[in-house]
């Protein structure tokens, strides 16, 4: 069923339509456009209609584009260049998606911030760098991810960051302390002075923080811990594994026996331990000397028996307020 069209005028709904001249101003320029507008037989005058006005709207625009702003055709081209999806685009360049759409499809143009961020990119597309670091906190670890898969020069602790910063949610999960990744580098560094295995390193890890939280009321890292398996482990700790591996401050070693994977870390560097605590360091090498004659195997085992261990459900994030049942005799 068709519409109908009625006139405010005469209230006729006998319609009509012919080209008729529009006279825009778009961002303080006047436009004209000669567009077809819906019209009254009974009393010639224009009658409402929203499909009709829009198109005229648009023609506007695509004017204007043309000779003082940015095409769509411009902006689609630009976001597909980065290989980015409308939804991420409009998070690195700070719009909403159903904005980003609109400058797209030409039903409206960018503002004036908008029309110098895209004219930027349209001239350096190298630019897209600052536009992700001013806009992290809109980005999910899965749009860095992404981010970093497309362009490939995404900074690293970007990244990190994305996974570890904690600063504006302290709880008893990371020991009400912030994430400091020069504390774990000198950790990981100091567990690691030796090549030992992968899981020694992680559970060394966990009783490093939890009795540093029992003796001190503070965490030495910051990092949140998990229940795995195998025992507590860091959160997310293949990434901070990557991470320090392509800082070069660790190298990882992989290698196999009878179809089983072994993997060992050593530090690259002599630790400087210059970000850590006198008390911190006393902690860290009490650790490595309790559990210095025990294997992978051995130290897992050993941390299934604590309480945090055994009250927390698979997969779920272990609470520091179980540092108080750590006892190392």
């Amino acid at each position: 069923m068709s519409k109908i069209y009625k006139c405010d005028n005469c209230g006729s709904t006998n319609t009509y339509v012919k080209k008729h001249q529009y006279n825009f101003i778009v961002k303080d320029i006047p436009i004209k456009v000669m567009s077809d507008t819906r019209f009254c037989k009974n009393c010639d005058s224009i009658v409402e209609d929203e499909i009709l006005e829009n198109h005229a709207l648009k023609q506007a625009y695509q004017i204007y584009n043309e000779k003082y702003g940015i095409s769509p055709h411009d902006i689609i081209n630009l976001r597909k260049r980065y290989g980015f999806t409308q939804e991420l685009f409009s998070k690195i360049i700070g719009c909403a998606r159903k904005t980003l759409i609109s400058y797209e499809n030409g039903s409206s143009i960018p503002n004036d911030n908008f029309y110098i961020i895209l004219k930027m990119l349209l001239n350096d597309p190298s630019m897209i760098n600052n536009l992700v670091l001013a806009n992290e906190k809109s980005l999910t670890p899965k749009d860095l991810s992404t981010i970093k898969e497309k362009l490939g020069n995404i900074p690293n602790n970007l990244i990190l960051m994305s996974f570890f910063d904690n600063s504006n949610n302290l709880t008893d999960i990371n020991g009400y302390t912030k994430f400091n990744i020069n504390k774990v580098e000198d950790l990981i560094s100091l567990i690691t002075s030796t090549s030992i295995s992968k899981t020694k390193v992680l559970k060394e890890m966990f009783y490093s923080d939890f009795l540093s939280y029992k003796n001190t009321g503070e965490c030495i890292t910051g990092l949140e811990y998990v229940k795995y398996p195998f025992g507590p482990v860091p959160n997310n700790y293949e990434i901070l594994l990557q991470y320090l591996f392509e800082k070069d401050i660790i190298d990882i070693k992989v290698r196999y026996f009878n179809d089983k994977e072994f993997v060992s870390i050593v530090a690259k560097k002599k630790p400087t331990n210059k970000h850590l605590t006198k008390e911190q360091l006393r902690i860290i090498n009490d650790i490595k000397d309790f559990f210095k004659n025990y294997n992978a195997e051995e130290i897992s085992e050993y941390s299934h028996q604590e309480k945090g261990y055994k009250e927390t459900k698979p997969r779920e994030k272990i609470s520091y307020k179980y540092a108080s049942d750590i006892d190392l005799k």
